[in-house]
């Protein structure tokens, strides 16, 4: 489905939508579609935890997002350009487009790389789990998505995983971390939350590249002012191969790639479904970060990465039960 449309999956009890009359294949295959497509993001936003904590190593702080967000707003710029023709929104979706680059990118991005000076990339990872509890709050709060028994209880089988996994660490790491480092983690899960909520309407009239073009230029300028003193003290020479690399990532794969991925599937399935995705995501950052980075890991976090995994099939199977309503 475009990112244009709205899901045909939205249940009759949404008013003004009808029941779809699809076969069961289509829909199965469809549904797969988005499976396929959300593992693929969280596969490489997982990865980031341990490439940004490589990258700010090299780079300062504040200077990382803006190389990597401002480079990618470009980028879908000219993207934008070559494939609708045009740059333009309705003026009265300025304002939500604005916010929306401020939680995602501003905020989301202070919060993240802040957090990962002072904490590891496993304790980024597994607070960044808690986003399917944040998103269905914020979901239900607003209006925005009704969600049924079932999905709630893969939701909370997804959270006793992902407590298995903290509580197994090694001396329960999680817990040594400073207090300001766990706060900017979840602070950056909480401005990530209220973004994807806040995006969610507009995919009903932009495609993901128009939203995504002006989330990260609008919230890469809000940024900037803030970040110029790091891009002031960068110093460029110093900068290795790796750390270069690095950068490309952040700007091509989790900056780009995953990003058009993660909406795509929210404009199928709904932003709380999403979300449970997450899980995966903690899990899989962990063990990225075992590999790269020589942090430990329990036999103990690996059960609780398998019933994370068993809490995402749980979820996707509720999606004939409960649905979103695109405004």
């Amino acid at each position: 489905m475009s990112a244009r449309g709205i899901d045909p999956g939205v249940p009759s009890s949404v008013p003004g939508a009808a029941r779809p009359r699809r076969p069961w294949r289509i829909v199965s295959t469809r549904s797969a579609s988005s499976d396929v497509i959300l593992l693929a993001a969280v596969t490489l936003w997982a990865l980031n935890y341990s490439v940004v904590k490589y990258g700010i190593s090299q780079f300062q702080p504040l200077a990382l997002p803006v190389l990597r967000f401002g480079t990618a707003g470009l980028i879908l710029l000219v993207i934008l350009r070559i494939r609708e023709g045009s740059f333009k929104v309705r003026r009265e979706d300025l304002p939500r487009l604005a916010v929306a680059g401020f939680f995602g990118i501003t905020l989301s991005q202070v919060s993240f790389v802040y957090a990962l000076t002072y904490t590891t990339a496993s304790d980024n990872a597994l607070l960044g789990a808690t986003a399917p509890i944040v998103t269905v709050v914020i979901a239900t709060l607003v209006g925005l998505e009704r969600s049924g028994r079932l999905h709630w209880i893969a939701v909370l089988i997804g959270l006793a995983g992902v407590v298995l996994i903290v509580a197994g660490g090694p001396a329960a790491t999680l817990f040594k971390s400073g207090l300001l480092g766990d706060a900017l983690a979840f602070g950056n899960v909480l401005a990530s939350s209220i973004s994807a909520i806040l995006v969610v309407p507009l995919l009903v009239r932009y495609s993901v590249y128009r939203i995504l073009t002006y989330e990260m230029l609008i919230g890469t300028a809000i940024l900037l002012p803030l970040a110029l003193p790091s891009i002031v003290a960068q110093d460029f020479a110093r900068v290795t191969l790796g750390g270069w690399a690095a950068l490309g990532y952040t700007i091509l794969l989790t900056g780009l790639v995953t990003n058009l991925l993660y909406y795509t599937a929210v404009g199928r399935i709904g932003a709380s479904r999403a979300a449970v995705y997450q899980y995966v995501q903690a899990f899989l950052g962990v063990l990225f970060a075992v590999l790269l980075l020589g942090e430990d890991v329990t036999p103990v976090q690996l059960i609780g990465g398998a019933i994370v995994v068993a809490s995402v099939v749980l979820s996707r199977s509720s999606r004939g039960l409960t649905g979103s309503r695109a405004r």
